[in-house]
């Protein structure tokens, strides 16, 4: 079966707002995206028994981490006594659930130690980065396969998610892989065509959260390129120098970056976004059966932040992504390999027009209309689709989750936000 999902990260900073009914949408946000395979991350938590649920119920399978990321282990008695409680306790409780399909040791540790300098940086002697590798190897390749076995003999289980850095040759030909060329590495998006691993178990690109959000999160003050504020919520290092580097490649000439303005930039980072998963699970599916599965990070977010996720916290709204994801994730649609850049297309005024009919929008244009996104004042729904494109002369139907009375509808395409920026 060939897996199609993504990351899954907490759903919210604080675990005790996440109700019933936040799973509930967290859960519609992947089945709704045509996903069939969600990896619970080892950054986060072992997730509410309810998320589980829901997973069997809507055929969503689970890569589940145990706890682990990004660090090195003690080798004590205690904390092994420790672990092996907590990895019969949480296969115990988990083990019914028909969703999940593997069990996994930690999430980049195996990758980090190799591969991220810590020798270095922590000014580490040879005995101790030794005693540091066999307490790892110790826990995670001889005692956990052995405790899970113990509780669930028939499930596999993998002792690192990845097996090998992104760097690595053999990455591509071997195990599971996060492959970050692209985005923490800078790499064009059509590298992807030469390095698609056999699974690809993390990759992504960023983009701003819903310019709705945005408002919620600052004033008018702050709504400026680099404010505090937005400063504040891009947790990634060199972040908005990451996404400018790659809205000049694909969109826009970014020297004046400073002089856009929020709600512009926030709409060409979400286009980049989407054009980025669009293509990537374009290439990494047209590679079946070399490729068996392709998890995009990530689904969600558990804050009000520029990242990764396709859906954004508030309202667990779709970002622009979302609907590229769900369009790519299709099984009816062979995925169409689009590497046409933005930014050397030629586009005209597509002089958009629209009518609003019950809950249905009606749109059409004369000229071709790229990344149309369709803003409605304070709703908080979904829409059928978003952030498409029309054909010259196109009539599109677009569907709203519920009736709005006198609706304030706002149209802008890739056109429109081009020509203000300058």
């Amino acid at each position: 079966v060939y897996m199609k999902g993504a990351n899954y990260i907490p759903s919210d900073a604080f675990l005790s707002r996440v109700t019933k009914k936040e799973y509930e949408k967290v859960i519609a946000t992947a089945k709704d995206a045509n996903m069939n395979m969600l990896r619970v991350w080892g950054g986060g938590i072992y997730e509410n028994d309810y998320f589980y649920d829901l997973c069997d119920k809507n055929g969503i399978y689970v890569w589940q981490d145990f706890m682990f990321a990004g660090t090195m282990v003690p080798g004590d008695k205690d904390f092994f006594d420790n672990v092996r409680e907590e990895v019969k306790y949480q296969v115990k409780r988990l083990r019914h659930h028909p969703s999940i399909v593997v069990w996994c040791g930690n999430n980049e540790i195996d990758e980090a130690f190799k591969n991220w300098g810590w020798q270095k940086t922590f000014k580490m002697n040879q005995k101790d980065s030794i005693r540091l590798w066999n307490d790892y190897t110790r826990l995670f390749q001889d005692s956990i396969p052995k405790w899970v076995k113990e509780v669930d003999p028939h499930r596999p289980y993998v002792s690192s998610s990845p097996l090998l850095g992104w760097g690595k040759p053999n990455s591509i030909t071997e195990g599971d892989s996060h492959y970050w060329g692209t985005w923490w590495g800078l790499e064009d998006i059509e590298v992807t065509q030469k390095k698609t691993g056999r699974f690809v178990s993390e990759y992504g690109m960023q983009a701003m959260p819903n310019y709705s959000t945005i408002e919620k999160i600052t004033i008018e003050e702050d709504r400026h390129l680099y404010s505090d504020v937005l400063k504040a919520h891009q947790k990634a290092g060199k972040g908005f120098h990451k996404l400018n580097s790659y809205l000049n490649r694909y969109f826009k000439d970014t020297t004046h970056v400073k002089t856009w303005s929020v709600k512009d930039y926030t709409y060409l980072t979400q286009c980049l976004q989407n054009y980025s998963f669009k293509n990537i699970i374009g290439i990494h599916r047209s590679k079946e059966p070399y490729n068996m599965g392709t998890l995009l990070w990530q689904l969600n977010d558990c804050w009000p932040v520029a990242s990764w996720s396709i859906t954004d916290y508030y309202n667990r709204q779709p970002k622009a992504a979302w609907y590229a994801v769900k369009e790519a994730y299709r099984d009816d649609v062979k995925p169409v390999v689009d590497l046409t850049r933005p930014i050397n297309m030629k586009l005209e005024n597509p002089q958009i027009t629209f009518k609003v009919e019950g809950n249905k929008i009606i749109i059409t244009a004369n000229k071709e209309a790229k990344y149309v996104w369709i803003e409605i004042k304070d709703y908080s729904g979904r829409l059928s689709d978003n952030y498409f494109d029309l054909k010259a002369g196109e009539q599109k139907t677009i569907s709203i989750e519920s009736t709005i009375t006198k609706p304030n509808v706002t149209i802008t395409s890739l056109y429109d936000v081009l020509k203000r920026t300058k």
